[in-house]
This record gives structure tokens, sequence and C-alpha cells, in this order.
């Protein structure tokens, strides 16, 4: 589905200015949150105007501040918030590549953000085609991770839909799913496989700090009623999540391998 059908024109002329301000001073960047999601053609069951951007700059908020100031943007109350010309307000998350972990950001008030996995996703984002120019976007297995993490906090219930929107729908086009060996896993089913697909994706990507915490989430989510069969959609989340922590657990490209029929 076309951007502009998915997250409206405002969004997308939005996107694309600021896109353009962001690569014109040679600065990293990334689309992230569900507008991600809604550009990787992910049916979420809400719909959002919000957008959400990571970048990467020496200095950090201050530094991409003065860049958005500059090029006509607006201050808000919110550290990190900023507001265009028609009014729309844009999040931008801010690392600051020296800086020590490497996930934390630091806002004016001297309060910090720990950004877990957002330091993976800015260096795994991948290129989609909005309007006329490709814009970065963090990848669907880093979102996925991302959402995980932010839903096992208790009060962001839309990171587990989110995420298991997304996990439903991984790689059901093309031979993916019919590729693997489900003998080998207890409770995979074709239903369940985009999420084991999606994990062995983002063993690839995600640093020691990044699955630690995705270990400490999963253990937590697995533990709630959400997850239970007490709600409707409760059991089959729950085995997404299992089959996503699956493919993490895979060892490497050898570990993947090891997941196809017919592999050695």
């Amino acid at each position: 589905m076309d951007a502009v059908d998915n997250l409206g024109r405002p969004f997308v002329v939005n996107l694309l200015r600021l896109a353009e301000i962001i690569e014109s001073a040679g600065v990293p960047f990334a689309v992230i949150g569900a507008s991600a999601f809604l550009l990787h053609d992910v049916d979420l069951s809400r719909t959002t105007r919000d957008l959400d951007l990571a970048v990467a700059i020496e200095g950090g908020l201050d530094a991409v501040r003065g860049l958005l100031l500059d090029a006509g943007l607006s201050s808000t109350r919110i550290d990190h918030r900023f507001r265009t010309h028609d009014g729309s307000e844009i999040d931008v998350l801010a690392l600051d590549p020296t800086w020590s972990p490497e996930h934390e950001i630091r806002l004016a008030d001297g309060e910090t953000l720990h950004a877990i996995g957002l330091p993976e996703g800015l260096r795994h984002a991948v290129s989609i085609v909005v309007g006329n120019r490709a814009v970065p976007v963090m990848s669907l297995p880093m979102l996925i991770a991302m959402k995980l993490v932010g839903a096992s906090s208790g009060n962001r219930p839309h990171d587990l839909e989110d995420a298991c929107a997304a996990m439903a729908a991984y790689e059901q086009s093309g031979d993916r799913r019919f590729d693997l060996d489900y003998e080998r896993f207890d409770d995979l089913s074709f239903e369940t496989a985009g999420a084991l697909l999606a994990g062995l994706d983002a063993a690839r990507m995600i640093g020691a700090a990044t699955r630690e915490a995705f270990d400490g989430a999963a253990e937590r989510l697995l533990m709630t009623v959400q997850l239970s069969d007490r709600f409707a959609h409760g059991p089959l989340r729950r085995r997404l999540v299992l089959a996503f922590r699956t493919g993490l657990d895979a060892e490497s490209s050898s570990g993947t391998e090891r997941c196809v029929t017919g592999a050695p």
C-alpha cells in the first residue's frame, strides 16, 4: 500500500522534508515507532500520524535541535519534540556516538533515556521508497525487539499489539516460511514461523546489551495475563513471543542453516 494511503499526505510531506534536512547535514537517521511499521506495510489495529525519528549526531539532542530550528521547525515543552510549520509534532531521539553507553540519550535537564536497541536499529536501517526518495526505516526485526522490550514495562499496551502484528505478518510472501524445518521446533507452525524468522534476523543485528534487555523483557512478558488464555489473542501472542525468542537463540548463520529443511 502507498505511504500516503497508510499515513496521510501531511505525514509524507513532513517526512520527506525532514529527510532532506537531515541527509543534507550528513546525519544518519531512521524512521522508528508505529509509523515505521506502517511503512513496512504491517497492518496495525490502530492508525497513527505520529512521526518518530532516531538520529546519530555528535552533541546529541542539542546538536539536532540546532539543526531543526535552523531549518524552520520550532521547539516544544518536551525536549525531544519539535513542531513543523503545519503544526505536526515530530519526536526525535538523538544518540551521541561519542557517548557511552551508546544507547543512552541525554536530555537538557540532565535526565537520560535508555533507548535499548536504537543504535542497532540505526546501523541496520533499510531503505523504503516514500514519494520520490528512499528513506531509511528501522528494520522490522529490530522494531519487533524494541517493541517487545517496551511492552514488558506494562504501561505501553500498543507495543505488544504492534510487535505481534509484525511477527504474524513477517515473511508471509516468499519461500522462507516453507523452507523451515518445522520438526526441529516444538509448537512451531506456519502461523508462528514469521516470528521465528524475525528472531533469526534480529540475532544478526543486536548487541549484548540489547539481547540481555530482551531476555529480561521476554521473561516478564511471558508471565503477564495478556499472554494467557484469559485473553482471546493471549495464547497466539505467547507463541509468537516464544518463537521470536527461539529465533534469537539460534547460533549465528550456522544456526540459521540448521533451521532450514534439508540442512545438515
